[in-house]
């Protein structure tokens, strides 16, 4: 204790008197670094501290007994098992603390810290000890009660049921690729009768097509069937996939809808703003919309619905799942289509290639009777198959079958349900993935899961138990991945090809996951509280705002571990209450994200057990100082903080950091985002770092490239503000050649300082040679006159992606045409290039670009000739891109696989060799000559020109020969006069903007074909084509900003119309006022929006 107090002097004093009394300290530091470095003799906690640990160890095992070997039946039982947990949650979070402090006076003593963690400083050493001591006797006497509890509820060794053995089954081989995907057998005959209510028909209104079926039967697969259906997919230019779970309203699931339709966040805005958007968003589009999981019976839900879906296109369809034959009637749909469940021929075999691998029945003949009892079991329920099948999977002991058999519930009996069939094959998971399984409860149904970040808050509240040398990053993956294997998971319908998979949990595998789950998770959600509070460890809040009340409500759990802020209803959290900080000091987890928080309290830096905090998305600049006591952090959260200025100095102290995401979306955020002043000094400490996604060099001592050398990094890193490279060998020492787990590295230099560094930027792009493996490479404002050697090295053998931007003393080209997986390529910026030179120099036997499907070419103001392109190269090219080239002058030898072709401000280019497969073609700018090529192209289906200063007219007949066009867009052409587009046979989409003096339509009106019609600020026209009534097809119309327009045609409109919006032409709005003299026109148009007003 002297020592201690001792030590605590002399810091003090350091304060006051400044270096001497540094210097006195720092010699006390190392005579009396033992004492630091064992804080556990110090206290004189040994033996309690090995109490604790046996203890801990002893409930475990407990746990493990009770919830792996044996059926949880009894409600006393459980109410035990659940105190049991209690008591395990408390003994962990006490060794934690103990463990927590004697780390950090190890690092304290290593280090010479002259300031103590704050956080350890507070107490006497004689308090501190008497307060653990008193901690461990309290769980010693709680573990010793239960114990005995143990004896008089007959939980001895060998009473009561038990199940089989449970042990870690190894994944099949493909379940890799599988990734959750369904196996699809007996719904052929119901897919196909969905497609046909789809596709067949036309009808004025939106169709709504449901079905309807008990849960885990199969109605989302099926739906997902028809929605990819070939035929769906090519009748409707515009499907999305909206999930609607329990609890959603009419303004949340309109918000969704708009979300998924824009792949944005959409802003809080009421209903009306809301319908509005979504009104303007399907308005004469012909879409499929599939909402899936339907709960809301009210018949108010649907109708208020309904309104904006009614101005899509002709055919449009909605597409509903759901339980609730309610739901079916409400939304007065087609006949439903009931699902029963699959046959029993079709569950045995959907069974079959889920317990074992293709052949291997041949061997296990014995299990096939068994396996027929279990399948017919479950029901017909798709779900139960695939979920008992993956429990069974490679399992030939004939016991362990007849004893699952036994486990499941008699369909025959009244209280049969699917979700009891479900249950067992919790029931027999390990204990790890029980927990890693529940935990999942405490977020909404419908809730997109992502992979890695669920591992990481599993990882960090306990759940991922190490094993031998592997990652835990690698063994909570596998934890999910037997989870998704075993139909816990499924991938959700949102995903794609070109974002990140997500996850969901099908319904009923998330109710199995809240009944599991009670005593443990508290989820705020609807305004309603889901779960137990009092002793509850796992909190999600998805309220609308920061209320007192529920705030109250979560600090009745003390010990809670894990706190979720989710921002469902798009309601802003500027600040987090101060006292979150003082009634939640075990947190683990803490999640903050996609707010408005501004400021993080200072109080933060209390949670010393905290390992996950993300702050993704909010308008942070600075962390407070205090997060460098933090010492247990794993995982940092700052993507998308644009507004982030530096990071904590004490970083370094933060040793067992593994994730600190910095990620920015570069393109997004180009003009709106700020880069980090500089890196807190010696990051390059903190060696269990795996990702690091951003790196701002500095030149102060401890912030430099040297910082990179001993990081393992893996996944995406930027490195910005390289000009502040103060010496070549820092470029050498940041060992990004030995970095092989980075797939997607960025160099960039400031904008603002491209033109000058402190050392050479060829010298240090040299050395900063990336590891083969890397997928994505982007160079930005690089300001060396050549390119790096290395990059055009043909053992970039994975290179998918080159950017290079805004390189302006580069002349020259690289010669990456030899790279073999090069897949996209941008080339932006280089206003020095004037040729682009040989695909591949030497003598042609090596085809250049040979899988290259995307090019980007922008502002090379200087270039007059593109690629040298011989027969075979750029075989694969589907994009073109070419702006802002001003002098460039053919574009010879394009590839006949080009599909889509977009020119902008290349006023020297005015013709185009024959492009056979070309189906989509945007002009920006020139004079107009290139119009004569347009002609050319017969396999044209979209064409957009725009700026072309010299067309005055297009004629009759100019473009006949584009037959199969149906989208035209024709925008700021000022010369503009007359317009004859009748010859266009399947024109379906038809805009023009700003096209100032044009002043007629050619007679004979528009394409009979049309079905949307948009006209834009044009000054001079003052009269609509004629024969709108003749158009049968037409049923979104435009008209915004003309003027001169004082009318509609005398004829009228088409009577197919279901939505109109005039705004901007005063005399024509007053004439369509409900009595003008056009009202007449328009009173049979179901939505009607005339100047600010909208009707209907």
């Amino acid at each position: 204790m002297a020592l201690w107090m001792l030590m605590r002097e002399l810091v003090s004093l350091s304060n006051l008197v400044g270096p001497l009394a540094e210097k006195v300290v720092d010699a006390c530091a190392d005579g009396l670094s033992w004492a630091f470095s064992s804080l556990s003799r110090l206290l004189d906690v040994e033996a309690d501290l090995d109490k604790l640990r046996r203890t801990v160890r002893r409930i475990h095992a407990l746990l493990k007994d009770a919830e792996e070997t044996r059926f949880i039946e009894d409600s006393q039982v459980r109410l035990w098992l659940s105190e049991l947990k209690d008591i395990a949650f408390d003994a962990e979070d006490l060794l934690d603390e103990i463990r927590t402090r004697v780390h950090v006076s190890k690092l304290q003593a290593s280090r010479k810290r002259k300031q103590p963690w704050r956080s350890f400083s507070v107490n006497p050493v004689w308090l501190l000890s008497w307060k653990i001591s008193r901690k461990v006797a309290e769980i010693s006497e709680k573990y010793r009660a239960i114990a005995e509890d143990r004896e008089n509820l007959h939980l001895r060794e060998g009473e009561s049921r038990r199940k089989a053995q449970v042990r870690e089954e190894r994944l099949p081989p493909e379940a890799g690729s599988l990734q959750g995907e369904p196996l699809i057998v007996g719904i052929d005959d119901k897919k196909r009768e969905i497609v046909r209510l789809l596709i067949s028909g036309g009808g004025d209104d939106v169709a709504v097509v449901s079905v309807v079926a008990a849960g885990g039967i199969g109605k989302t697969t099926l739906a997902r069937l028809a929605f990819d259906d070939q035929e769906v997919v090519n009748f409707f230019p515009l499907k999305f996939w909206v999930g609607v779970s329990q609890g959603f309203d009419v303004k949340k699931t309109t918000k969704e809808i708009i979300e998924v339709m824009t792949e944005e966040r959409c802003e809080p805005l009421n209903l009306e703003l809301l319908q509005r958007r979504l009104q303007q968003l399907v308005s004469g589009r012909k879409f499929l919309l599939v909402l899936d999981g339907v709960w809301n019976e009210e018949q108010y839900y649907w109708e208020v619905l309904r309104a904006p879906l009614m101005a899509g296109g002709n055919g449009s369809r909605v597409l509903v799942t759901t339980r609730s034959e309610l739901v079916s009637r409400n939304m007065r749909t087609l006949p439903p289509i009931h699902l029963n469940g699959l046959e029993e021929e079709h569950c045995w075999s959907l069974f079959q290639d889920l317990a074992f691998e293709r052949g291997a029945w041949d061997r296990h003949r014995n299990l096939a009777e068994i396996g027929r009892k279990i399948v017919k079991k479950c029901q017909g329920s798709p779900l139960a198959v695939r979920s008992i099948g993956g429990l069974l999977y490679n399992k030939t002991d004939e016991e362990e079958w007849k004893s699952v058999l036994s486990d499941l519930p008699d369909p025959d009996d009244d209280a049969y349900k699917i979700l009891l069939t479900l249950k067992v094959s919790y029931d027999h998971l390990p204990l790890h993935l029980k927990q890693s399984f529940a935990f999942c409860s405490i977020f909404p149904n419908g809730y997109e899961f992502d992979r890695d970040e669920l591992v990481k808050l599993w990882i960090a509240v306990g759940l991922v138990k190490p094993r031998g040398m592997r990652s835990l990053e690698n063994i909570g993956g596998k934890y999910f991945d037997y989870l998704l294997w075993r139909s816990f998971f499924h991938i959700s319908s949102s995903s794609n090809q070109q974002s990140k998979l997500k996850y969901k949990m099908p319904g009923l595998i998330h109710e199995l996951a809240q009944s599991v789950s009670e005593h443990e998770c508290l989820r705020f959600e609807n305004n309603a509280v889901h779960g137990e509070s009092g002793n509850s460890r796992y909190v999600v809040s998805c309220l609308q705002n920061m209320d007192p009340i529920a705030f109250h409500k979560i600090y009745e759990n003390q010990s809670l571990r894990a706190f979720i802020l989710l921002p469902e209803n798009g309601v802003p959290t500027k600040q987090v209450p101060y006292d979150l900080f003082l009634n939640l000091k075990h947190l683990r987890a803490l999640d903050l994200r996609q707010n408005e928080l501004v400021v993080l309290p200072d109080a933060i830096g209390n949670l010393i057990h905290l390992r996950f905090l993300n702050l993704y998305g909010t308008q942070i600049e600075r962390l407070p100082e205090s997060v460098s006591n933090l010492y247990n952090l794993q995982v940092l959260e700052l993507g998308e903080c644009n507004k982030l200025l530096e990071l904590p100095k004490g970083m370094s102290n933060l040793v067992n950091l593994r994730h600190l995401g910095l990620h920015l979306n570069w393109d997004k955020h180009r003009n709106r985002w700020i880069d980090l002043i500089s890196m807190p000094p010696g990051i390059g400490q903190l060696t269990f770092l795996r990702t690091l996604s951003r790196f701002s060099v500095s030149g102060e001592s401890g912030c430099g490239l040297g910082q990179l050398k001993d990081l393992n990094l893996r996944g995406e890193l930027c490195i910005s503000k390289l000009e502040n490279v103060v010496d070549v060998k820092d470029a050498k020492d940041a060992n990004l050649k030995n970095k092989k787990y980075i797939d997607f590295l960025m160099l960039k230099w400031s904008e603002s300082t491209c033109s000058n560094s402190l050392a050479g930027s060829e010298e240090v792009i040299e050395n900063l040679h990336p590891n083969t493996n890397i997928r994505t490479l982007w160079i930005d404002n690089y300001n060396g006159t050549s390119f790096p050697n290395w990059l055009q090295d043909q053992s970039f053998s994975n290179l998918d992606t080159l950017r290079l931007s805004n390189c302006r003393r580069c002349g020259v080209l690289p010669l990456v045409g030899k790279l073999p997986q090069l897949r996209n390529l941008y080339l932006e910026g280089l206003p020095e290039v004037q040729h682009m030179g040989r695909v591949v120099p030497g003598n042609g036997n090596t085809m250049g670009f040979p899988l290259l499907e995307m090019l980007f070419i922008s502002n090379m103001h200087k270039l007059e000739s593109w690629y040298e392109v011989i027969q075979g190269e750029m075989a694969c090219l589907k994009k073109l891109v070419i702006s802002d080239c001003p002098n460039i002058k053919e574009l010879s030898h394009l590839p006949c696989s080009l599909e889509y072709f977009e020119m902008g401000n290349c006023q020297k280019l005015l013709s185009l060799p024959m492009l056979p497969q070309l189906h989509e073609l945007v002009i920006k700018g020139g004079t107009g000559e290139i119009i004569r090529w347009i002609r050319q192209l017969p396999s044209l289906s979209s064409l957009t020109v725009s700026q072309l200063s010299r067309v005055k007219s297009v004629p009759r007949g100019y473009l006949h020969n584009l037959k199969i066009l149906r989208e035209l867009k024709i925008e700021g052409c000022d010369k503009l006069e007359s317009l004859a587009l009748q010859d266009l046979a399947s024109l379906e989409f038809l805009e023009v903007s700003s096209c100032r003096k044009l002043s007629s339509f050619a007679e004979g009106g528009l394409p009979a074909t049309l079905k949307e019609f948009r006209l834009r600020f044009c000054d001079d026209l003052k009269s609509l084509p004629t024969r709108m009534h003749l158009l049968p097809s037409l049923n979104h119309m435009e008209i915004r900003n003309v003027p001169m327009l004082t009318s509609l045609p005398t004829e009228g409109l088409s009577y197919s119309l279901k939505y109109l919006a005039i705004s901007g032409c005063a005399l024509l709005q007053q004439r369509c006022e409900r009595n003008g003299a056009d009202w007449p026109k328009i009173q049979h148009i179901p939505l009607r929006e005339i100047g600010d007003r909208s009707s209907s």
